[in-house]
C-alpha cells in the first residue's frame, strides 16, 4: 500500500477511540455500580481497569514495534510459539473468529433505534430488533467492502462525535456540581440539596454494600468491556504510516494518547453520572444510565426520549464501523494461514483493495450470533455476549503477554524492548498476567442461589462457552496438525517482508502419500469423463 494512503496520527487514534467508545460508557456504569455495591469501589474499578488497559497497551506496543504487520494476536502467537506447530495460533484464531463479532452491539443499536420511534415501549419486538441489527451489520460490511476511504472517513467523523458526546455528559456533570438544574429536580427527601455535590460527599463514596465474588467479576468484566479496543491499531499496522527513521512514532503516539484521553473521559463521565443521579436511580432497571441521566437533566422531552437514543445508537454504529475495519484484516490473516475451511475464499482481496472474503466471514459469524441470541428484555443477553468476548480476549492477552518472554528467549532477531528495559517490561507482564488470571477465576466463581434464581441465563454460561471454544480449538489442532498430515495433507509457508514494513506470507496446501494417491485416483476415475463431456459440449 502506498505510504500516502496509510493511516496518520488522527486516523490511527480515531480507530482506537471509535472502537473503545461504543455502548460501554453509556450503559455499563449503572451495571458496575449495582454489582460492586458503592460509588467509591465503582470509580476505583474504572481507574484500575484504565491502568490495566495501559499495561496491556505497553505490551502490545512493544510487539507492534517488533512485528509491524497487520494481524495482532494471530501474528504474535505465530512468532512466539513455534512449537507445537499451529497449536497456539489455531486456538487464538478460533477465539478471534467466533468471539470478535460485536453482535451484542448490533442488537443494542437496533433496540435503541426502535425505542426512539416508540418511547413508550422499553422492550421492542425482538424479531424486529434482530432484523434492524442485521440491516446495520450488512450496511457496515458493505461500506468496508466497496470503499476503504469511505470507511475511514466515517470512522474519523464518528470518533469526533463520540468524544464530543461524552464531553457533553461531563460538562453537564460539572454544571450540576455548581448547582445548575432544571425546575422539579428534587431528592428523595423532597428538598433540592440531594442533587449535585452532595452525591459526591465522602459519606456517599464510603457507603459500600457487600457483594458476591461473582458480582464483582461481572463489574470488572463490564468495565473491561468498556475499555475494549485499545489494541485496535495493532490489527492494521501494515496500514499505519511509518515515516523514515521514526517508523513506529505514529503508532506509539496515537495509541498512548488515545488510552490517556479515554481513561480521563471515562472517570469524569462516571463522576457526572454520580453527581446527577441518586442511588435508587442508578440501580433502577430499564433505560440505560445515559438515558436516565438526560431525563433527570432535561426532563421527559423529545430529546431525552427520542434524540438521545439515536445519538447513542450512532456511537454504537461508530464502534462497529471501527471494529469491522480492523478485525476483518485480522480474519484475512487467519485465512491466509490456511487453517480454516475454504481459507482461499476468506482470504480474497477485492479489486477495491478491501478484504472482501474476511468481511463476508465476519458478517456470517455476527449474523449467526444475532439470530441465536435470546431475548434481552433485561439486557441479560447483551451482557452475556459482551462478557463472553471479554473472557475470550482475556485468554488472548495472557497468551500474547507470555509470548513476549518466549520471543526474548528465542533471541528473536536480536529483539530488545523499545519502550522500557527488559526487566521493567517483565515486571509489567508479571503484574498484568496474574490480574487477567484473577479475572478468569472470578468468572467461574459461583453465584448465590438467590442471584441465580433472578437470572434467565446461568452465570456459568460465559466461561463455559468460551472454554468450550478453547477445547474445540485443541481438537481442531489435533485434526489439522496431526491427522491430516498423516493422511498427506500439509501446509507450507513462505514469508516475505516488503520495503514498507508490511509482510506477505504465501501459504500453500500440498498433497503427499495417501492424499496424493487418492487425488490421482479421483482424477483418473472421474476427471477424464468430465473432460470428455466438456469437449463434446464445445465441439
Amino acid at each position: 500500500m502506498a505510504e500516502q494512503k496509510k493511516l496518520g496520527y488522527f486516523s490511527t487514534a480515531a480507530l482506537i477511540i471509535s472502537k473503545v467508545i461504543g455502548t460501554g460508557i453509556f450503559a455499563k456504569p449503572s451495571v458496575v455500580y449495582a454489582n460492586c455495591g458503592g460509588k467509591g469501589v465503582s470509580l476505583g474499578i474504572w481507574v484500575a481497569c484504565g491502568l490495566m488497559s495501559l499495561a496491556g497497551l505497553i505490551i502490545y506496543v512493544e510487539l507492534g514495534i517488533a512485528l509491524p504487520f497487520s494481524g495482532g494476536e494471530v501474528i504474535y502467537v505465530d512468532e512466539a510459539y513455534p512449537r507445537p506447530k499451529y497449536l497456539a495460533v489455531i486456538v487464538i484464531s478460533l477465539l478471534f473468529v467466533f468471539l470478535t463479532h460485536w453482535a451484542g452491539n448490533c442488537i443494542t443499536f437496533a433496540k435503541l433505534v426502535l425505542q426512539a420511534f416508540d418511547p413508550g415501549n422499553p422492550n421492542p419486538n425482538y424479531h424486529l430488533q434482530k432484523f434492524v441489527a442485521l440491516v446495520m451489520l450488512t450496511c457496515v460490511c458493505a461500506i468496508h467492502m466497496f470503499s476503504r476511504k469511505m470507511g475511514i472517513a466515517l470512522n474519523n467523523f464518528l470518533a469526533i462525535y463520540k468524544v464530543s458526546l461524552v464531553s457533553f455528559i461531563i460538562i453537564i456533570g460539572f454544571a450540576a456540581m455548581a448547582g445548575a438544574k432544571r425546575n422539579g429536580v428534587i431528592d428523595q427527601a423532597g428538598g433540592d440539596s440531594g442533587y449535585g455535590l452532595r452525591n459526591l460527599s465522602a459519606a456517599e463514596f464510603a457507603k459500600t454494600e457487600k457483594k458476591s465474588m461473582q458480582e464483582y467479576a461481572s463489574a470488572i468484566l463490564g468495565v473491561l468491556w468498556a475499555y475494549t479496543g485499545w489494541e485496535n491499531a495493532n490489527y492494521v499496522l501494515s496500514e499505519v504510516k511509518r515515516p523514515p527513521g521514526k517508523e513506529s512514532r505514529v503508532f506509539k503516539v496515537s495509541a498512548f494518547a488515545s488510552i490517556g484521553i479515554l481513561t480521563v473521559l471515562y472517570v469524569l463521565a462516571n463522576i457526572a453520572y454520580f453527581t446527577v443521579l441518586s442511588d435508587d436511580e442508578l440501580l433502577d432497571e430499564g433505560d440505560i444510565i445515559a438515558a436516565k441521566f438526560f431525563v433527570k437533566v432535561f426532563g421527559e422531552t423529545w430529546f431525552s426520549e427520542r434524540a438521545l437514543k439515536i445519538m447513542i445508537a450512532l456511537s454504537i454504529m461508530g464502534n462497529f464501523i471501527s471494529s469491522t475495519y480492523s478485525v476483518a484484516r485480522v480474519k484475512q490473516e487467519i485465512a491466509k494461514l490456511r487453517i480454516l475451511p475454504f481459507s482461499e475464499f476468506w482470504a480474497r482481496q477485492s479489486h477495491y483493495d478491501t478484504p472482501s472474503g474476511a468481511l463476508l466471514l465476519h458478517w456470517l459469524v455476527a449474523a449467526i450470533f444475532i439470530l441465536a441470541t435470546p431475548s434481552n428484555h433485561d439486557d441479560e443477553a447483551y451482557n452475556l455476549v459482551t462478557d463472553l468476548f471479554v473472557y475470550g480476549q482475556t485468554w488472548m492477552f495472557i497468551v500474547v503477554s507470555l509470548g513476549v518472554l518466549s520471543l526474548h528467549h528465542q533471541s528473536f532477531r536480536g529483539w530488545k524492548p523499545a519502550l522500557f528495559k527488559y526487566p521493567v517490561l517483565v515486571t509489567i507482564i508479571a503484574i498484568y498476567v496474574p490480574l487477567n488470571v484473577f479475572i478468569l477465576v472470578l468468572s467461574w466463581w459461583p453465584a448465590t442461589k438467590e442471584e441465580e434464581k433472578k437470572k434467565a441465563i446461568p452465570s456459568i454460561a460465559t466461561p463455559s462457552v468460551a472454554t468450550g471454544i478453547i477445547f474445540f480449538g485443541l481438537i481442531y489442532w489435533v485434526v489439522f496438525a496431526k491427522v491430516l498430515p498423516a493422511l498427506g495433507y500439509e501446509v507450507s509457508s513462505a514469508p516475505d517482508e516488503l520495503v514498507d514494513g508490511s509482510r506477505i506470507v504465501t501459504y500453500k496446501r500440498h498433497k503427499t502419500g495417501f492424499a496424493k494417491r487418492a487425488d490421482e485416483w479421483w482424477k483418473e476415475r472421474f476427471g477424464g469423463g468430465r473432460e470428455r463431456r466438456k469437449e463434446e459440449f464445445l465441439g
